[in-house]
């Protein structure tokens, strides 16, 4: 296994920080770094091969990519068409770039214009912050029936958990083909909070059930999960049955703590690697049980008392910590 970090920005500053600390894989994970994003443009297809090599000349890796513009697809508008068609040309250049792993927002009916209420910023016992949820808190904002409020599509969008899973399979039987001549894999985090459809959210992927129902519905050997060690334990479920379940369909991780979960306790608090529930050395050594090989991305970073505007201490304290669980293996 290895380490990965999302990449801030393109600056030498980052890089070179990110090379300094041991790392030697990054996730193109804020979408913005690449120019023509927000139009999907024919230039951002063009702007893809050179933010990659920017990296390369920094001497880093790409451990995963992320394209989250696949909302209007699942909302079945005609814009959606055009995502797709810019979704199976990026695997293509990640392909010809080799990087091993996109990833595509399937909660992004979900997150946008304002994603789930109930969102907190939560100063923890140690004095640093991070974010927390509670579900009474989502709750009293659905209750509102707010119209005007960033979250008013949960309750004014007419998408089913039905159209939703359809809508995925439509998208997967596009891809896949791509995905496999490419030799890129595609992994999908689930919905975080991993809020039930019943809840009055619009719908997502939270179970094992519903995540294991889309891959079965086009097999592929290129299609997995970006496995949330976080996410997964905030459902309440045994996280290590969950390694177990996904096994070699695991091809990223992102790797954070938490403390509490949403059916045991109402809402969880995301803390540092050593402050929560989980025993971090137990999730890497099941982990390492299946056979994964990929990289290890700490995901969510603290708010430290004097660090920086990429919060560096906080991303060095993780990779320090995930590189002494990964030396006692």
């Amino acid at each position: 296994m290895e380490i990965s970090l999302r990449l801030s920005d393109l600056s030498f500053e980052e890089l070179e920080f990110i090379r300094q600390i041991g790392v030697e894989r990054v996730d193109v994970h804020n979408p913005d770094l690449v120019p023509g994003y927000q139009d999907l443009g024919d230039d951002y297809l063009k702007a893809v091969p050179r933010v990659l090599n920017r990296i390369r000349m920094a001497r880093l890796k790409v451990a995963s990519f992320r394209f989250p513009k696949i909302r209007e697809a699942l909302l079945g508008r005609p814009e959606g068409h055009r995502q797709i068609e810019v979704l199976c040309d990026l695997i293509r250049v990640l392909g010809s770039n080799d990087v091993p792993v996109i990833q595509i927002d399937t909660h992004s009916p979900r997150l946008s214009p304002g994603g789930v209420p109930g969102r907190i910023e939560k100063m923890q016992p140690r004095g640093y912050v991070m974010s927390a949820f509670q579900l009474a808190r989502m709750r009293e904002e659905l209750a509102k029936g707010d119209l005007d409020s960033p979250y008013s599509h949960h309750f004014t969008s007419t998408l089913t958990p039905e159209a939703y899973h359809e809508r995925l399979v439509y998208i997967y039987e596009k891809i896949v083909p791509v995905l496999e001549d490419s030799g890129v894999r595609l992994a999908i985090h689930t919905d975080d909070p991993p809020v039930p459809d019943s809840e009055g959210l619009l719908p997502g992927l939270t179970t094992p059930q519903q995540i294991t129902r889309l891959l079965d519905a086009v097999p592929s050997t290129h299609t997995g999960v970006l496995f949330c060690t976080g996410t997964r334990y905030e459902s309440g479920v045994d996280i290590h049955e969950q390694i177990e379940l996904f096994g070699p369909r695991i091809f990223h991780v992102h790797f954070r703590n938490v403390r509490g979960t949403l059916p045991k306790d109402g809402g969880y608090d995301e803390v540092m690697l050593d402050d929560g529930d989980m025993d971090m050395l137990g999730v890497v050594r099941a982990l390492d049980r299946v056979g994964y090989k990929g990289a290890l991305n700490p995901d969510h970073d603290a708010v430290l008392e004097g660090d920086t505007e990429n919060r560096n201490a906080a991303r060095a304290f993780s990779v320090g910590y995930i590189r002494a669980l990964l030396s006692a293996l």
